[in-house]
């Protein structure tokens, strides 16, 4: 439900006391999804600040706290801080935050571009949607030229993509595989080398490795990794070395460094 975020001072003081006090509350929840916009989060706080002098009933401990240091030349930064605070750390999610600036904006060396347009992610039966999400968002931050989702790898049709995604989904190539060995073919006929990102004995260090382009990064499972029989069908194994206790990341982030590594840093 979309939240109210203006009261004519009419309004405002035709409402009950108990109304008034919910209208605040109402209000300030507001502020969580304008914290991108600087414009608009300063008119609302300053509406919020009008409507406050208005209201005749003790207004509670909470909102008061809230509001004593709220005035709208806080930075989105110091505001998000605030609200966190006034929810009891219970923010909405990622998703549900107006956070992002600059969309639309793609610079970038042309040749680092085209380098990354010749670089595929091939998806072997990652299970959750935030990962693979996350995957569209790495994949469309690069200028990555496709993303391959295999087996029970959810597309973008599942209902949670756009949160974790971004909205990326719709900007980023995809296609859909029933077996991860079939998106491999694919990736052979089409003239990519299938690299493997994967913890095992005899995979280099992927900031040692060589990389000949177009390749097929291959990525697997949360918790299995990727299928034993697919890496025969590879041409090289990557890892990526750990100085912790814990011998792997998790995919959507270990692919990110990696996908990073080959574009700017190979």
């Amino acid at each position: 439900m979309k939240l109210k975020t203006q009261y004519s001072q009419t309004k405002f003081q035709s409402l009950s006391p108990d109304r008034q006090i919910k209208a605040l509350d109402r209000l300030i929840s507001a502020l969580e999804t304008c914290l991108g916009d600087q414009s608009e989060s300063s008119r609302l706080i300053s509406h919020i600040l009008e409507l406050r002098e208005l209201v005749e009933t003790p207004i509670p401990e909470k909102i008061q706290v809230f509001l004593r240091e709220l005035h709208p030349g806080l930075s989105p930064h110091q505001l998000m801080n605030k609200l966190y605070f006034y929810h009891g750390a219970a923010l909405r999610k990622d998703s549900q935050l107006s956070l992002r600036s600059g969309d639309g904006s793609i610079a970038g060396d042309p040749h680092l571009r085209q380098k990354a347009a010749q670089i595929c992610i091939i998806c072997d039966n990652l299970r959750s949607v935030f990962n693979v999400g996350s995957l569209f968002r790495t994949a469309e931050c690069l200028g990555v030229g496709e993303v391959l989702l295999c087996g029970i790898s959810p597309t973008p049709q599942h209902s949670n993509m756009e949160k974790t995604a971004m909205g990326t989904q719709s900007l980023v190539a995809w296609r859909h595989f029933a077996s991860t060995a079939e998106a491999i073919a694919d990736c052979r006929q089409r003239g990519y080398k299938v690299c493997a990102l994967e913890t095992l004995n005899g995979a280099q260090s992927i900031y040692e490795a060589e990389f000949m382009l177009p390749l097929a990064l291959l990525i697997g499972n949360e918790s299995l990794g990727i299928e034993p029989a697919l890496l025969d069908l590879c041409d090289e194994f990557f890892y990526l070395p750990q100085l912790g206790w814990k011998n792997s990341l998790n995919v959507g982030v270990a692919a990110a460094i990696s996908l990073y590594h080959i574009v700017f840093g190979a």
